[in-house]
């Protein structure tokens, strides 16, 4: 009984791997194939998603914890109730 149970998990790792690489495989192709102007702004593209997506995100964490606490200390307190 085990045996058949890693023999199925293996035989879904081998799948993965031969599918994986048949996607790199049409990736370098493709790569392969471009002009370089082309090739240029796929790399300029990458790289301003891989940059600036993740600071402008972090930044934006950042000033909302920022307001949070500035609201915290400094905020009106609520009024009294006078009867």
């Amino acid at each position: 009984m085990k045996t058949s149970r890693f023999d199925s998990f293996t035989t879904d790792l081998k799948d993965i791997a031969r599918k994986t690489n048949r996607a790199l495989r049409t990736g370098a192709r493709t790569l392969a194939a471009l002009p370089w102007p082309s090739l240029l702004a796929v790399s300029i593209g990458l790289a301003l998603i891989l940059s600036i997506v993740p600071l402008a995100l972090t930044l934006f964490v950042g000033f909302l914890l920022l307001k949070f606490v500035a609201a915290a200390l400094f905020g009106r307190r609520p009024a009294q109730i006078v009867e």
